[in-house]
């Protein structure tokens, strides 16, 4: 079956996928359904994921909750175009659990959600431009996705050198490299930052980064941004600024938020949001914004979080496997590690260091060798 999957689809699709990350030879990985951990290829293949919907799914495929709220909402209408009383309850959640929300505004991905926080950041303060790390990705719009993947100094087709001017790329951690470019450029409006580090900590950062970032911004008057899209209800039921107990000034929120569905937003304080108030003359729409489907499943889901049980047992799954890989790893003398936190488990194969023990590892002092 999947070999005639990736025949018919070649003539619709580049590369015969539909997201890079599927992209895998000779065939990709076709999906017939899921539940739990597990999910079954179009062969009936049994298959452990460890995918997680790209991050989305806290508490595994189809889970009952979850489903039950999208089939009950599913005959009541999918898309009112107007308001309605499961988009205030989802906010109010939203609200509940997240420290920086005195105000939210609902879009649909984690990418319009970082559009949006940049673009208010730049009304604020009537800057022009925004500073990012290396390594940290915050979605697909012209400005953000530069310096994603190494060499990071690497241009991007397709997007114009005015675009790259207003585009600030400092090397992660480096407070000091940070503390530079606000000193010397006026113009930047916003930092922007995956608050566990890039790709959910492939690159990881800690508290005290944090801490020092959110001073430095605030001494200069720069907006700070934590781009939550995959920390955000995962890392603890406030997210990661939950954790550390750092309050940004605007946060980005997409994939656990709508519960495995579609959905984002932008939360942050009042006078912020407010300036996409209709009384600011500032109009912001989005078609699918807030759809009583999403909110749905975002309600039923965020009502999970708020009991903190689901990080327990999916930071306490994540801490076994990497210790027992690690093990692993070990017993055969590989020159591989495996690190993470939180419910996070990265691999690196080929360390580089000799004699260097993967239960000895450190992300946080290792640099890769050239």
């Amino acid at each position: 079956k999947k070999q005639r999957l990736r025949s018919t689809s070649r003539p619709y699709f580049p590369d015969g996928v539909t997201h890079d990350n599927r992209h895998t030879e000779p065939f990709p990985i076709y999906i017939n359904r899921a539940q739990g951990s597990k999910k079954w290829s179009v062969d009936e293949i049994e298959l452990i994921d460890y995918w997680s919907g790209h991050g989305a799914l806290l508490l595994g495929h189809s889970p009952p909750e979850i489903v039950e709220a999208v089939t009950q909402q599913m005959p009541r209408g999918t898309h009112y175009g107007a308001c309605h009383a499961l988009e205030v309850e989802w906010g109010g959640l939203v609200q509940e659990l997240i420290p920086s929300a005195e105000r939210i505004r609902f879009v649909n991905s984690g990418t319009e959600a970082t559009l949006m926080a940049i673009r208010l950041a730049r009304m604020h303060t009537g800057k022009n431009k925004f500073l990012k790390f290396a390594g940290h990705f915050h979605g697909w719009h012209d400005s953000v996705i530069l310096g994603v993947n190494p060499p990071f100094e690497t241009p991007v087709p397709g997007i114009p050198e005015s675009v790259i001017d207003t585009t600030v790329i400092c090397p992660p951690n480096d407070i000091d490299a940070v503390e530079k470019q606000l000193k010397s450029d006026p113009d930047i409006a916003c930092v922007i930052l995956e608050p566990t580090g890039g790709a959910f900590g492939t690159i990881p950062t800690n508290g005290e980064f944090l801490r020092q970032l959110r001073q430095i911004t605030q001494d200069h008057g720069v907006i700070l941004i934590f781009d939550e899209v995959i920390s955000g209800f995962r890392v603890s039921p406030g997210g990661a600024q939950g954790y550390y107990n750092i309050t940004p000034d605007l946060t980005t929120l997409a994939k656990i938020l709508a519960g495995g569905l579609p959905g984002g937003a932008v939360a942050g304080k009042e006078e912020l949001l407010n300036l996409i108030s209709i009384k600011a003359s500032k109009s912001n729409s989005r078609t699918f914004n807030a759809n009583p489907l999403s909110a749905a499943a975002g309600i039923a889901m965020l009502r999970q979080v708020k009991t903190g049980v689901p990080h327990e047992k999916v930071n306490r799954s994540a801490k076994m496997l990497r210790e027992g890989l690690v093990d692993v790893i070990d017993q055969h003398k590989l020159d591989w590690a495996v690190y993470g936190e939180f419910s996070g488990v990265k691999f690196l194969i080929g360390h580089g260091v000799d004699g260097l023990r993967a239960a000895d590892f450190d992300p946080y002092n290792w640099e890769p060798h050239h």
